[in-house]
């Protein structure tokens, strides 16, 4: 009776302790919220569901010669295809046809020059491009009306009058500090830029006895972040870690997001397969041996609809999975990618996310609709 009893209570001690550890904890610490979570998420692991709704193939357009492809869509469906390293974004509508080239080559008003990282993206009702250190306002239509030169370097975009930048700076040892900062800009104005992370010695993985370093994106310590125009907020924290820290457009905090996890140790098998290109160079075989004993722990960030966010989590060489939380910060969903549905660039809106695939030799740009979370996409 008593071993039977004694058995009972220990049962009843491990399930009350293992339902504790799948609990998030709520705790404020100086004056900010900071949900803590498990290291599985509230409502399991799941694989994405989706069915693609479209397809827009750029080079069956004359005028279109881009090497690398990123986009922007906007919620109407208008979509622009670009080459960081050009100077021309292509207009494509909700049907997927060709409404002409969004800016020209050139020094001119709302002309950029190549090689300058342009970057075009849907700001409410306009479309703001960027290339180096100047920024041109478009209306919807692709009209041009107003462009400036900027103090500051654009890093990522976040609505019409906001966007990030990252900035480098040295202390008297020669350490480095990088800084995200929020830029609050206005083409017939003042720029005011508020500093909302930084971080050491990070954004390169060093030679151990020279100034030599590289960059590789699932090893580098570097600061990850991401902008939500419709919320005002901007998700930011050191990929090394998890922990997402939640700010407003001045720089408060309003929410730190934490999670159980340990690092993935990269192997030399995984560390070579994620940088293969080194070994074929005797010069860079170096880079193998220095490269850290873990990946980083997020590899990105991305808002979802209705508040929710995308953390891209690493789970291996050249691997991830997608936890998902909610407004909170509860940690509700993993989420495992399609087969042969490239998620590494997606960009998600009201009902799926678009990306660029390869299609036999060249490049296309493709959505998909997310058929099992009906919560964050709709049904």
């Amino acid at each position: 009776m008593k071993r039977t009893l004694a058995l009972t209570l220990f049962l009843l001690a491990a399930v009350a302790f293992l339902s504790a550890q799948d609990k998030v904890e709520f705790k404020t610490i100086d004056g900010v919220p900071h949900s803590f979570n498990p290291a599985l998420p509230l409502k399991g692991t799941i694989k994405l569901e989706v069915k693609r709704t479209r397809t827009i193939d750029p080079y069956e357009q004359t005028d279109v010669g881009m090497q690398i492809i990123f986009f922007s869509r906007d919620e109407a469906g208008n979509v622009i295809l670009f080459d960081p390293n050009g100077a021309e974004g292509h207009r494509f509508g909700p049907s997927g046809k060709y409404l002409g080239i969004l800016t020209k080559k050139g020094q001119g008003p709302g002309e950029f020059s190549p090689g300058m990282l342009y970057d075009a993206f849907f700001a409410e009702s306009k479309i703001c491009v960027f290339g180096g250190q100047k920024v041109a306002l478009l209306d919807g239509d692709g009209k041009f009306l107003q462009d400036k030169v900027l103090k500051n370097h654009f890093s990522s975009g976040v609505d019409a009058g906001h966007f990030l930048s990252t900035a480098v700076s040295r202390t008297g040892n020669n350490d480095q500090i990088r800084t995200l900062r929020l830029v609050n800009f206005s083409l017939d104005g003042e720029e005011a830029a508020v500093d909302l992370f930084q971080a050491l010695n990070v954004g390169m993985i060093r030679h151990p006895s020279d100034q030599r370093g590289f960059k590789e994106e699932w090893g580098t310590p570097n600061i990850f972040y991401a902008g939500d125009g419709s919320r005002r907020r901007v998700f930011c924290g050191l990929n090394t870690e998890y922990k997402i820290w939640v700010k407003d457009y001045s720089g408060k905090d309003l929410l730190v997001i934490q999670k159980e996890h340990k690092n993935v140790k990269a192997s030399r098998a995984g560390v070579e397969k994620a940088m293969s290109w080194a070994l074929k160079d005797e010069r860079s075989k170096w880079m193998l041996d220095a490269y850290p004993d873990r990946f980083v722990a997020i590899k990105d960030v991305s808002p979802l609809p209705r508040g929710y966010l995308a953390v891209y989590r690493v789970t291996g060489a050249e691997v991830f999975e997608i936890d998902i939380f909610d407004p909170k910060g509860q940690y509700l969903y993993a989420l495992i990618p399609p087969a042969g549905v490239r998620m590494d660039r997606a960009q998600f809106f009201a009902t799926g996310f678009g990306t660029i695939e390869e299609n036999e030799d060249s490049f296309v740009y493709r959505e998909y609709r997310i058929k099992n979370l009906p919560e964050i996409f709709g049904r």
